[in-house]
């Protein structure tokens, strides 16, 4: 959705601008298309073609990686890919969007630091009111 796709690049450009290196992971090789060529060669962004649903595949990333935000388009598999995340890089913080209050409550209770954009949407408009 179009809210999903403004926060992430509000967030990318957020954590490039405090000197993060970002790996971003998609399941699609054409989702890279959407960064800047420019980032991508200076190493500020790091694309990794897989699937967040496989260990094997979270596995490739970085061991010390402190933060993972995990954005996909479905609340449970959010969670799903926060737990396995949380599981691999017990140090990192791990952020998922999900909108759905009882899955967000699981997540909540398991450490996961979540966040809604229905909320975030709501939040806006009602600010501007």
């Amino acid at each position: 959705s179009g809210i999903v796709i403004y926060l992430w690049i509000l967030f990318l450009n957020s954590m490039k601008t405090i000197g993060f290196t970002l790996n971003v992971m998609d399941i699609n090789p054409d989702s890279f298309q959407k960064f800047s060529g420019m980032d991508i060669k200076n190493g500020s962004i790091i694309p990794m073609v897989g699937n967040g649903m496989s260990i094997n595949d979270l596995s490739i990333l970085p061991k010390d990686i402190s933060i993972i935000v995990v954005m996909t388009g479905d609340d449970s598999i959010n969670l799903f890919i926060g737990q396995l995340s949380k599981f691999l890089f017990r140090t990192a913080k791990i952020i998922c969007k999900i909108n759905n209050e009882k899955i967000m409550l699981l997540g909540k209770n398991q450490g996961i630091l979540t966040f809604s954009t229905t909320a975030l949407l709501n939040e806006t408009i009602l600010s501007v009111i």
